[in-house]
């Protein structure tokens, strides 16, 4: 089989976690996207069968993954297990390395609706606009209300001794952890 010449614009958000789980271990479709949702991967790309499916042929084609084994338990359907060939690997860090170093122009879904809102009426999109703010303010207080729960939570380690310092007379202050008998 022919590998497919890379680019970073072939490997969607969906195919790079698919890699990215199978760099851990073989796995079959359905327990990629089990695994996706209990990480919270379907927050940040659409998640479904028939793209999840879609993809797997597609890296499947690529030679970035190989079916590893089949398996069949009871009434259900075969499930193919699949894992990643060492190109794959290849790909998955490169991509990863492109994706941090390189900036790229987004195209996030609110641009494209300031872009269009012309075509509402200049009351509906105010309305909409003011609904966002209040979004907005729920998302804020969140923000703020873990930032509070964090910095809480340093009082306490400091006032349970779990936090010192040491060495300001030493012309630097480290901060550790203090765990038990294990300082981290």
């Amino acid at each position: 089989m022919t590998q497919a010449p890379f680019e970073s614009e072939l490997l969607s958000p969906l195919a790079l976690s698919i890699l990215e789980l199978l760099d851990e271990r073989p796995m079959h479709p359905y327990e990629m996207a089990s695994t996706m949702r209990a990480r919270h991967h379907d927050e940040f790309i659409r998640l479904n069968f028939g793209t999840l499916y879609h993809s797997v042929e597609v890296l499947e084609r690529n030679g970035w993954i190989l079916p590893s084994e089949r398996e069949k338990e009871g009434k259900r359907p075969e499930r193919t297990i699949y894992k990643l060939t060492e190109s794959g690997r290849e790909v998955l860090t490169t991509t990863l390395g492109e994706l941090l170093r390189q900036p790229r122009k987004e195209y996030p879904h609110f641009a494209a609706g300031l872009m269009f809102m012309h075509h509402l009426t200049a009351k509906q999109a105010a309305a909409h606009l003011h609904e966002r703010a209040e979004m907005l303010d729920v998302t804020i207080i969140a923000m703020l209300d873990a930032e509070r729960t964090w910095v809480l939570g340093l009082e306490r380690e400091i006032d349970e001794g779990k936090l010192e310092w040491k060495g300001i007379d030493s012309g630097h202050e480290a901060l550790r952890r203090n765990h038990g008998e294990r300082a981290h």
